[in-house]
């Protein structure tokens, strides 16, 4: 009678850890990670179908420019953005279906920098070359840029900048450029017909005061 009490009891013990498991089971329904995703274009975030080990289909139903659906694996696929705009994403478990509604944002433009001499700070506008990507990359920097021909500043970095070098009919005062793939170049004054080549980077947005706060030495600049 004991052992036939001791069998029942373990019966009964297994019959609640089954029901358990199986309510909780039922309680874990599939749930998409992200009903709303918003992205910049370049950005990625990963889409994941929880509360089931099943294979599910991850499919772009609309907006198929927008953004592209990489790195795949069992429940979960990596979105990436490629232009502004919405698009949707569908995950399919079988006959049911979780839509993501995807909105896709451009890129925020790029801030100005400050270029400061003698404490006098200046507004430097980049370009969107690569060599201008090079350089903001490389921020802050402080240098002691060395005086040349009444109406430019430079400096030899040690990084090479892409680009290709070109001349210029016109150089202004404030143009920032490259020199022979190294050298940091600042004009304080207005050159025409230069036959020197070189990578644009930007130029101020003003140069009021730029040629007294530069001086006629070297003189140290701070961009950052």
């Amino acid at each position: 009678m004991k052992k036939l009490k001791v069998v029942l009891a373990a019966f009964i013990s297994v019959c609640v850890l089954l029901a358990a498991a199986s309510c909780t089971e039922a309680s874990a329904a599939p749930k998409l990670s992200a009903k709303k995703l918003t992205l910049t274009v370049g950005s990625a975030k990963t889409l994941s179908l929880s509360g089931t080990t099943k294979k599910v289909s991850f499919k772009v139903v609309s907006g198929k420019k927008v953004l592209k659906l990489t790195a795949k694996t069992k429940t979960s696929v990596k979105i990436t953005a490629l232009k502004k705009g919405s698009a949707k994403v569908k995950a399919v478990l079988g006959k049911k279906s979780y839509t993501c509604d995807v909105t896709v944002k451009a890129k925020s433009a790029a801030k100005n920098l400050t270029l400061t001499a003698n404490g006098k700070s200046f507004t430097l506008k980049l370009n969107s070359s690569a060599a201008a990507k090079k350089l903001r990359s490389m921020l802050p920097l402080t240098l002691t840029m060395n005086e040349l021909n009444g109406n430019e500043k430079y400096y030899y970095t040690d990084t090479e900048f892409p680009g290709t070098e070109k001349t210029f009919s016109t150089i202004n005062s404030g143009d920032l450029m490259v020199f022979g793939g190294n050298c940091l170049v600042l004009f304080y004054d207005k050159i025409e017909g230069s036959p020197y080549e070189y990578i644009s980077l930007g130029k101020l947005t003003s140069t009021k005061g730029l040629k007294a706060a530069l001086g006629a030495g070297n003189v140290k600049i701070i961009i950052k």
